[in-house]
Order: structure tokens, then C-alpha cells, then sequence
């Protein structure tokens, strides 16, 4: 090892100083460290050093060294004053070489430098320590840390990439031989292949620090495995050895290059040494562990489970990881696990494990342990009303809600037990009606215990919401808003949350301010999920917000959605390329999104979804794929008699549907039933109705300013922002005069700027001004702040809808001139060189959204 490799040494500039100062004056140093800490590399530079200096070395045989220093004693001292010594491995010394050493020390004539491995049970060494504190000092080689392996690696002329530092150092615990063959590997390695060469490096250089250890050592790190601390009492029992023999084998162990301060066996060595051992002896000791913790009621979770997992078989371990697994949280599913390979009835530990595994969001594991007990014999009607709400549960986070309804009515009333209100949410999901209400009648006889409550709290909640009776959509949300509560507090595994069906309800019905209080309330409750991210873009897209939502659906990762919430990603996704007039963007989200369709059904908590997807397949001319689900929602809103408080939503996404289709023959339906709900006195309905009235006399040309601001009001004060800004947008087009039109382009601009966040303006510098033209084109933080005045923001929206110069001028009756004069000041202000890019950076900084 290069010297310029001891800097990351603890005191070895200071030990250096020492030997080369003038004086010569003797110094004393005991350097303790565990194999492969740099002892021996420390020692070779010091002899290095003191040779250079010119000092003769003595570091022969001690025993030789002590025979003469006993038979002529004079002589050898002359000889030795000037002679430092230099002694490595001083463990292995024996009592008459270390009385030597000790006295040598103590005389104090003589440069004296030992190496060796702290022993503390070894009395002997720690005379040695004591007689050098007293004349010199004691020096401690740790094992490197985090922060030293950049340093390390560049001592010796190598260098990583941070990430496979920190890995190195994970596997090898700062061990400096450990981290020199793994960098070795490292850096001769192709850059893809960096972890996998590390682990082979530090596998092979554990095997071969094991193949020079003891078979008595070998068994003690066995027990090392477990990471829960070396007890000498323990090992005398283990290993059968006495109580001094077992303190050697710790000392042994923890000196050991392999061996953590936390006396838990590097991971990389543990399957050398099961290879070495052999898979029955290293069991063995494994099993005599267990016995010796279980008797002394020592034994913890963390060290029964890697007993299991290491191939221990014992009823007493099997019935303890069950027990651990019930307060064990997301690791549950990896106790029953442990607890079924260690001999635990399957059938017994099923539908725990079963609930643990759908809890962590694996589905596939809940099914296959869940589903057979659907069938199994010896099922009661407790634990057949288990397997159906884990399957149920399940099946509707996948989108499949219509299985899992068949599982709840298959059950029946009669079987259901205390999880009718499950069942009762799932049926009224899927449609069924008169089956919720079957189940609903058993309430009365379970008692109303927290978890119950929190399920009949939805149930009912969502009942109502279904009944279409005036006003109950209101006491619905404000209940589901109030379960969301305990969302988080509940330990059974659900279909739904009431955080999931209260956001969607209140989106659905005109409410997003509710649906933010809702998932606000959630998240200050404790719970966490992925799904509330999803929820969350849906709430900010309706609101009008859809810079926050792009940001949230840009940082989903789908792979860790249910399928369900999957279908929701899509369709914001899918929203929000359409409100921002990317066809490119609403192409790719399309293409991405259509797989799904085969894989769901339509339910409740799918409306909104289904409708974005709808108008999306319209505008892109492949409505035909998306149709069966849009089919199927209808038919289940009918089977449920047109609730307002869903139905709705759908409806209005119907008649925003028939206008991009131009049929007016398809709007009638949704029209009608829109109608009809407004005359039951429900206030969002009417608003919809409203809006769909004038937008509907709009596209006739029959455009009055009155009507359309009442109708853009009202959508806006529901939360359709984005719809009310495109009705005054189309409206403005539509207009028969210039005020009118400026009147509602304005309108439109300042419905869609309350919904969007402010943000601070940039103006022009007097000097950007002055160079007009020829200025540098801006960059495109500071396009998207740049300030357009109301004409220009009039022109940018009209280009962006694509018609030429003179059909602008003609709608804000201007010369056709006088539109090229704004367009290139447009151009200028934000830095456009280009048509193309011109109408990229309009559309970034919102313009265009009115008219899509």
C-alpha cells in the first residue's frame, strides 16, 4: 500500500513525526486493530522510516531475543539501546515474550513499536496495553467509514462512482482489505457491471480469510450470523466449552476482519461459511442457539426470523414468528413466511398472511393464499367472510369490482358476519342496489366496535349518495370526509378508503375545494399511499390548477399503483393533454393508456376517468375502444336509478362528447337527464344543465354576453374551470361584435388566471427593449413570465386555434396588417425564432387551453 495510503490511518502523520524528529528521544506505541485493518502496512512504513533515519531494527523471534537477554544481560542491553524493536501479531506471543516485551517497555531506553489484535479477555495483553498507555501511547485502527472511502480510493490511485463507494462500504464495513479487493474489482469492471463485481470480489475475499480460520471460530461466527451479540455464557452452552475457552472465541471473532462492532457476520461471508460448514453443521448451531435463547427468554423477533429463514425447524419458532407477525407491520408478510418454512400449518397462518401481503400491496400473494380457503372444508363462516372481503378487496383495487360483488352476494346475508357494510360498499360500486340493502339489513345485530363503525360509516354514506333524495349529497361527503378520518387506523384490509370514495364523490359533484379538505384531512390522519398522490393531480386538474397536477402525475410511478388507481393516473394524464391542446402529448398518453381497458369494469369510483377517456378517444377519432366501458358505466348509473351525485358527471362529459361529435341527436339524452335531475332540485345538475344549454347556442351563433357570463360563473363557482374558461373562449369566437368578443376573451382569461397559482412577472429591461429584433431570444423560464398586453393575449389564443391573419382580423376586426404587427411583437417579447416555436412557447405559458 502506497504511504500516501495511511493517510485515512488515525495518528500515523503524528507516529512519523515522532520517529523523524531530532532528539531520538525513544518512543512507545501500541497499535490495536482487527485483521486487515492496516496494522501491518502502518508497520512497514515505520520500519521504512526508522531504517532511513539510520536506527537498526530489531522485530526477530522473541524467544531467541529472551534467551539472550537472560543469559548475558549486559550485552544485550548495550546492543539493544540503540536498536528500536518492532513486533508484530504480539496475540500470538507467548507469556515469557510478552514479560520481555512488557519490561522492555518499561525501561524506557528504547524505541518500542507492537502491533496487535485487541484480546480484552486475554490478561496478558492487557498488562501489555497498560505498560505502554504508561510509557507511550495507544493507538486504536478503526475500520474506515463512509466519508473515508472517496479519500481511500484515491490514495490509491482509484476512483468510483459514489453510489458503489457506499456499496463497497455496506458490504465490507470499512474492513481496509476488504475495501481494496472490492475497489480492485471495481475499477477493472465495466461501469454496468460495478455491484455485481463488488460482491463477487468481497464473496471471494471472505472465502479466503475463512479457509485460514479455526473450526471452533468457524462455529462462533455461526452465532455471529444472527447479529445479536456474542455472550460468552451462551457459547459455553452452544459450543459445550468452558467460560475461558468461550472468551478466547469471542475475542477470536470480533478481531476477525469479518466480524462488525455490532458482532453481526459480514452478509457477503454468511454463504462462505455455510459452504464451509456444511449445511447440517451450520443448522446445528443454529438450532442450539435457538434452544439457548428460548430458554432463557432472550430469544427477539429479528433473530427467530433469521433463524427461520437460515432453515431452523422448531415448533416453539414457528409459533413464536406468528405471535411476532401480528405487531410486525409491512414485515409481517415476511414473519408468516418465516413462520410456514419453520413448520407452521399453512392452513392456520392463511388468512393473516393473506391480509398481511394485500396490505403491502402485493395482490398476487393475497389471492393465492386467500382464494382456496374460499373452498377448503374447514372454513367457518368467520374465516369464509375473511377470504371473501381479502379477495373482494383485492378484485376492486384491480378495477374488477364486478367479481368481486359475485363474491359478496355467493356469501349472502347469512354468511356475511360483521363485514356486511364491506360487502354492502362493494355491491353499491358495482350497481347493485337491492344487494347492499339485503346485506344492510343484518346490521343491527353486530355490535358497533371502531372497525365496524368505520366500514358502516361508508356504507351508509355511500348509500346515500345513491339514494337521489334533495340534498344528500352534502350530509354524504361531509360523513365519508369524517371516515377518512380513521383511514389510517384501520388494520383490516378494505376495498376502499373513504378518503378515495369521498375525493371522487366530491369531484363528481361540483365539489373540489371538499375533495382538497378531504384528502388534507386524510394525509394529517397518518395515511399513505400512492393513491392519494393520484387523487390529489384529480383534485388539482379540476380545480383549474393544471400546472400542480402535471407536476404530481409526472413523479407517479405506475408500477406501484393498483390497477385501478392506474386507470386514474391515465385519465388525468390523458385530461390534462387535452386542456392544454397537445395532440402530440394526448396521442402518447392514449396509446399508453388504452391497454387497460380489457383489464377493468366499470364501477362508481371510474366515472371520471371514463369520461376524460371518452373525449380524449373522440378527439383522436378511436372512441371505439373506450366505448364498452362507457357503455357499461351507463348501464350501471341506470341499474341505480341516475343518482345526480354520480350521474351527473358522466352526463356532462356526454354532452361535452355529442358537441365535439357535432350529434346533436346524442346530447338529447344527457341533456334530458340533466334536466330532470335539476327540476328534483339538485343545484349541480342545474348548473350543468345551464352550461349545456348556452354552449349548445353558442355553436348555433346565438351568443348574448348575459347568459354566458351567468354560465361561466356557475361552472367556475362548481369547480369546472377549465370548462367555463373554454365556454367564454368559444363563446368569444362566436360573437357577433368586437366587444362582445374582447368582453368574453377576457373572461376567459380571467377565469382561468384566479385558478392558477401566482407568479412572480418578469418585465423587460429597458435594454431588452431597446434591442428589439436583434435581442437575444429569452430563455424559457423567463418566456413563460413574459407580459403580453390584453390585445396580444386576444391574437395569441386566435393563432393558436389556427386561423391566418385576415380571419383574426376580421374576428377583433383589425387589418390584417395590424395582426402581423402583434404577432411580431409576440414573437419578440417572448423570444420566439420560429413559427413553431412561437406557437411551443404560447402553448407552455397557457395560452391556447380557452379554445381546445
Amino acid at each position: 500500500m502506497a504511504e500516501t495510503a495511511l493517510d485515512t490511518v488515525p495518528c500515523a502523520r503524528e507516529i512519523f513525526r515522532e520517529l523523524d524528529s531530532a532528539d531520538q528521544t525513544p518512543v512507545v506505541y501500541l497499535i490495536r486493530g482487527r485483521s486487515q485493518t492496516g496494522k501491518s502496512t502502518l508497520l512497514a512504513e515505520i520500519r521504512s522510516r526508522l531504517r532511513a533515519n539510520g536506527i537498526p531494527l530489531q522485530d526477530d523471534n522473541m524467544q531467541q531475543t529472551h534467551a539472550q537477554h537472560t543469559t548475558a544481560p549486559r550485552v544485550a542491553t548495550d546492543a539493544a539501546t540503540h536498536s528500536a524493536l518492532i513486533i508484530d501479531n504480539a496475540h500470538t506471543l507467548g507469556r515469557l515474550d510478552l514479560e520481555y516485551l512488557c519490561a522492555t517497555i518499561e525501561s524506557g531506553r528504547r524505541t518500542v513499536i507492537v502491533a496487535t489484535q485487541p484480546r480484552p479477555h486475554d490478561p496478558r495483553l492487557r498488562i501489555l496495553a497498560d505498560t505502554a498507555a504508561r510509557r507511550g501511547r495507544v493507538v486504536d485502527l478503526r475500520p474506515l467509514g463512509v466519508a473515508d472511502m472517496a479519500p481511500f480510493a484515491r490514495e490509491l490511485g482509484m476512483m468510483v462512482p459514489r453510489p458503489i463507494a457506499q456499496h463497497i462500504h455496506r458490504q465490507t464495513a470499512g474492513i481496509r482489505g476488504g475495501v481494496v479487493a472490492a475497489l480492485q474489482a471495481a475499477c477493472s469492471a465495466r461501469l454496468d457491471a460495478g455491484i455485481g463485481i463488488v460482491d463477487t470480489a468481497v464473496v471471494a475475499w471472505a472465502r479466503a480469510l475463512l479457509d485460514d480460520l479455526e473450526p471452533d471460530l468457524l462455529e462462533t461466527l455461526v452465532v455471529a450470523t444472527t447479529g445479536t451479540g456474542l455472550d460468552s455464557s451462551e457459547l459455553t452452552e452452544i459450543l459445550d466449552v468452558d467460560q475461558s475457552a468461550a472468551q478466547d472465541l469471542i475475542d477470536r471473532a470480533r478481531a476477525s476482519a469479518l466480524v462488525t462492532d455490532a458482532d453481526l457476520l459480514l452478509e457477503p461471508a454468511v454463504g462462505p461459511l455455510r459452504t464451509l460448514l456444511g449445511d447440517r453443521r451450520f443448522v446445528a448451531v443454529q438450532r442450539r442457539l435457538l434452544g439457548a435463547r428460548m430458554n432463557a427468554g432472550l430469544l427477539r423477533d429479528h433473530t427467530a426470523l433469521q433463524l427461520a429463514e437460515s432453515g431452523v425447524r422448531d415448533p416453539r419458532l414457528a409459533e413464536f414468528l406468528v405471535a411476532a407477525a401480528t405487531k410486525a407491520g409491512r414485515d409481517a408478510v415476511r414473519y408468516y413466511a418465516a413462520a410456514a418454512s419453520s413448520g407452521a400449518d399453512p392452513d392456520l397462518i392463511a388468512l393473516r398472511w393473506a391480509e398481511a401481503a394485500a396490505r403491502t400491496g402485493d395482490g398476487e400473494t393475497a389471492m393465492r393464499l386467500a382464494e382456496p380457503m374460499l373452498a377448503h372444508p374447514g372454513s367457518t363462516g368467520a374465516d369464509l367472510a375473511t377470504a371473501v372481503r381479502i379477495c373482494a378487496a383485492v378484485l376492486t383495487r384491480r378495477g374488477l369490482v364486478g367479481r368481486a360483488a359475485q363474491l359478496y352476494s355467493w356469501l349472502g346475508t347469512h354468511r356475511v358476519g360483521p363485514d356486511w357494510a364491506v360487502g354492502a360498499t362493494v355491491l353499491s360500486l358495482a350497481g347493485d342496489a337491492t344487494g347492499a340493502a339485503e346485506l344492510s339489513t343484518s346490521a343491527t345485530q353486530w355490535p358497533p366496535t371502531e372497525a365496524n363503525a368505520h366500514a358502516r360509516l361508508i356504507a351508509t354514506a355511500l348509500a346515500d349518495s345513491l339514494s337521489g333524495r334533495r340534498n344528500s349529497t352534502a350530509p354524504a361527503v361531509s360523513a365519508l370526509v369524517q371516515a377518512a378520518h380513521a383511514d389510517a387506523g384501520v388494520d383490516r384490509f378494505l376495498p376502499c378508503t373513504a378518503a378515495s370514495i369521498g375525493t371522487l364523490l366530491s369531484l363528481g359533484s361540483g365539489e373540489p375545494s371538499r375533495a382538497a379538505d378531504t384528502l388534507r384531512r386524510a394525509t394529517a390522519s397518518g395515511l399513505r399511499c400512492h393513491q392519494l398522490e393520484v387523487l390529489s393531480a384529480w383534485t388539482a386538474m379540476l380545480g383549474g390548477d393544471e400546472r400542480a397536477a402535471a407536476a404530481t402525475v409526472a413523479a407517479l410511478d405506475h408500477d406501484t399503483l393498483d390497477i385501478r388507481d392506474r386507470l386514474l393516473a391515465h385519465g388525468v394524464a390523458i385530461g390534462l393533454a387535452r386542456r392544454s391542446g397537445d395532440h402530440t402529448a394526448l396521442t402518447r398518453a392514449w396509446q399508453v393508456a388504452y391497454p387497460l381497458f380489457d383489464d377493468v369494469q366499470a364501477d362508481l369510483l371510474s366515472v371520471l376517468p371514463i369520461g376524460e377517456l371518452w373525449l380524449a378517444g373522440i378527439r383522436l377519432r378511436d372512441a371505439g375502444r373506450v366505448m364498452p366501458l362507457v357503455d357499461a358505466m351507463s348501464a350501471l348509473l341506470r341499474r341505480l336509478g341516475e343518482p345526480p351525485a354520480w350521474a351527473n358527471a358522466l352526463h356532462w362529459y356526454g354532452v361535452q362528447a355529442a358537441i365535439a361529435r357535432e350529434r346533436p341527436d346524442e346530447l338529447l339524452p344527457h341533456a334530458h337527464a340533466l334536466k330532470a335531475a335539476a327540476e328534483a332540485g339538485d343545484r349541480h345538475a342545474a348548473v350543468l344543465a345551464d352550461a349545456g344549454r348556452t354552449w349548445v347556442l353558442v355553436l348555433r351563433g346565438q351568443v348574448a354576453a348575459a347568459p354566458v357570463h351567468a354560465a361561466v360563473t356557475a361552472l367556475t363557482e362548481i369547480g369546472m374551470i377549465w370548462d367555463g374558461a373554454r365556454l367564454a373562449s368559444e363563446a368569444a369566437l362566436a360573437a357577433p361584435d368586437s366587444a362582445t368578443a374582447t368582453a368574453l376573451l377576457k373572461l376567459a382569461r380571467t377565469v382561468r388566471a384566479a385558478a392558477r397559482p401566482q407568479e412572480p412577472q418578469v418585465r423587460p429591461t429597458p435594454m431588452a427593449a431597446r434591442a428589439g429584433a436583434d435581442a437575444t431570444p429569452a430563455p424559457a423560464g423567463q418566456a413563460t413570465t413574459a407580459i403580453l398586453s390584453d390585445r396580444e393575449h386576444e391574437v395569441a389564443e386566435l393563432v393558436l386555434l389556427g386561423l391566418t391573419y385576415r380571419e383574426i382580423g376580421a374576428r377583433l376586426y383589425i387589418s390584417a396588417k395590424t395582426v402581423e404587427h402583434h404577432v411580431a411583437r409576440i414573437r419578440r417579447r417572448i423570444g420566439a425564432r420560429s413559427r413553431s416555436e412561437l406557437l411551443s412557447m404560447l402553448r407552455a405559458m397557457g395560452h391556447g387551453s380557452l379554445l381546445v
